[in-house]
């Protein structure tokens, strides 16, 4: 199943959340700020992962981020929904809201 790790604090996250609802993409959602053992989880995988090298040279957490079944990473959600624009806006972990906001 595909994972997403995020925050209910993130409006980038909140969008992928209402999205996927609207499109009915099943997902596990794991909400970083939510549980110790969720950040803990999510900082395992983006300290040993280049793919976050952005997202932390610009002081971002790098979230939403979605693990697919087999392990690819990628920042792309709305590659998962039908009716989206395609675009690279999110495509290293620099999303929309830019800062230290997520």
């Amino acid at each position: 199943m595909l994972k997403v790790y995020g925050s209910k604090l993130c409006p980038d996250c909140i969008a992928l959340e209402k999205a996927f609802a609207a499109e009915g993409v099943s997902y596990e959602y794991h909400d970083i700020t939510s549980d110790l053992k969720e950040l803990k989880a999510f900082l395992a995988l983006r300290d040993s992962n280049p793919k976050f090298a952005k997202a932390k040279e610009k002081g971002l957490i790098g979230i939403p981020i979605l693990q697919t079944e087999d392990g690819t990473l990628t920042f792309k959600w709305q590659d998962f929904i039908k009716s989206a624009p395609q675009d690279d806006s999110c495509s290293d972990g620099v999303c929309g809201i830019g800062g230290q906001s997520n």
